[in-house]
């Protein structure tokens, strides 16, 4: 199989994200995300493919279950993210036409600025220059249901975005269809789901997502340096 323009931007990711960066403290952040997609259910990028539509449209919202940027403490913190990219084929490069990210405006001062400094840094920069990067309350209700067979995790960003996840089961009775191994290596677990009533509207983009892939995941990145 070959890498998907999602697999492309999130090994660029990482790759520059464990890089030292002068001047940037060492951070990491892990945690649970809500994530939803325009791609069919079991969104083919988790295996290396396309999106479904070639053009994939999607919004993520995290939540940092540990995690620091330097000596502040990013345990507890949310953020968020949305874009669209694409490619011209399966051998090109990926070029994506819109990424944007908000951060949790009810996190601390300090927090908010680490938060900031990360997702507008090196981390992040293969994704291209960012549309929007704001503040915006960011909440999760059910966020106990998460990963579980047919319970539903909703998480919203102000009233620019709505994410809403429920897990589908495998071939055991009760038990989600977990990926492990996924294309992406941002993703340590995936459970595979769909979305209901979830959408995107910002930054003179409107996304909805009903039916479409929706996925629980567990990630882990970091990055930075000595000062």
């Amino acid at each position: 199989m070959k890498p998907s323009p999602m697999n492309i931007a999130l090994v660029s990711l990482i790759l520059v994200a464990c890089t030292a960066q002068a001047g940037e403290p060492p951070w990491a952040v892990s945690g649970k995300v809500l994530a939803t997609d325009n791609c069919v259910i079991g969104c083919p990028c988790i295996f290396g493919e396309q999106p479904s539509h070639n053009t994939c449209r999607f919004v993520a919202i995290f939540q940092a279950e540990g995690g620091h940027f330097g000596e502040v403490d990013l345990t507890g913190t949310r953020f968020a993210m949305a874009g669209e990219f694409t490619r011209a084929n399966e051998q090109g490069e990926q070029k994506y036409l819109y990424v944007a990210y908000y951060v949790d405006s009810g996190a601390g001062t300090e927090q908010q600025k680490a938060l900031r400094t990360i997702l507008t840094g090196p981390a992040f920069a293969p994704l291209g220059e960012p549309g929007e990067v704001k503040a915006l309350p960011i909440s999760f209700e059910g966020l106990e249901n998460f990963g579980l067979v047919g319970m539903t995790t909703g998480g919203t960003v102000g009233d620019i975005a709505k994410v809403e996840v429920t897990p589908i089961a495998g071939a055991k009775a009760g038990e989600p269809m977990i990926v492990e191994n996924s294309a992406e290596p941002l993703w340590h677990w995936t459970a595979l789901g769909k979305a209901t009533s979830s959408y995107y509207r910002s930054g003179g983009r409107d996304y909805s997502f009903e039916g479409t892939s929706g996925e629980s995941h567990k990630f882990a990145f970091s990055g930075g340096g000595e000062e």
